[in-house]
């Protein structure tokens, strides 16, 4: 905390929390060296490709304990952590005409085009700067939503791509950029 406040006084720079609804997600492929590096570059532009999304829900992370009971000691019970679980990624967007490429990723599986990518989620400030990142590993679909029709309604259609991964980790911005600077946070 003693870095933060000093770089607040010294640069004017406001340190709120961001909103939530400026953030960019963008994946690239995993199947191979070949196509992740050409998918890397592709996802400069991966929130257009795929089509931007105006919700990311499953940024979650849970410690599982198992809990033991030892003779004599009635009272209480003992709790030993055990693994991480992740819980799964739910991206929703607007219907697109020109992208279906969320079904067409899910639908690809039963053609045998099986497909895993790497992501990132950033939460940008109001500066449109990254606040908070986090990655995920080896992602696949395992559940697309179509729109819900109601001719009574006046919402946006939308959609939902339910993701199932191996890993979700949060990176930490200032701690990165600090030890660019060669400053220790």
């Amino acid at each position: 905390m003693t870095l933060l406040n000093p770089l607040a006084s010294a640069t004017g720079i406001r340190l709120d929390p961001p909103l939530n609804h400026n953030f960019v997600v963008t994946m690239a492929n995993t199947s191979s060296v070949g196509s992740a590096i050409s998918s890397a570059a592709l996802s400069v532009l991966g929130d257009v490709l795929f089509g931007g999304f105006s919700e990311v829900s499953g940024l979650d992370v849970t410690q599982v304990d198992e809990k033991r009971h030892e003779g004599g000691r009635n009272g209480t019970e003992l709790r030993f952590p055990t693994r991480i679980t992740w819980t799964n990624l739910t991206l929703t967007r607007g219907v697109s005409r020109i992208s279906q490429s969320g079904w067409d990723w899910l639908t690809g599986f039963a053609d045998g085009k099986v497909k895993r990518m790497d992501g990132l989620i950033m939460l940008l400030d109001a500066h449109h700067l990254p606040h908070n990142v986090w990655t995920f590993k080896r992602a696949f679909p395992v559940k697309f939503t179509g729109p819900t029709m109601n001719a009574l309604g006046k919402e946006v259609a939308v959609e939902k791509l339910e993701l199932a991964h191996e890993g979700l980790w949060q990176l930490s911005v200032l701690k990165e950029g600090a030890s660019l600077l060669g400053v220790n946070v």
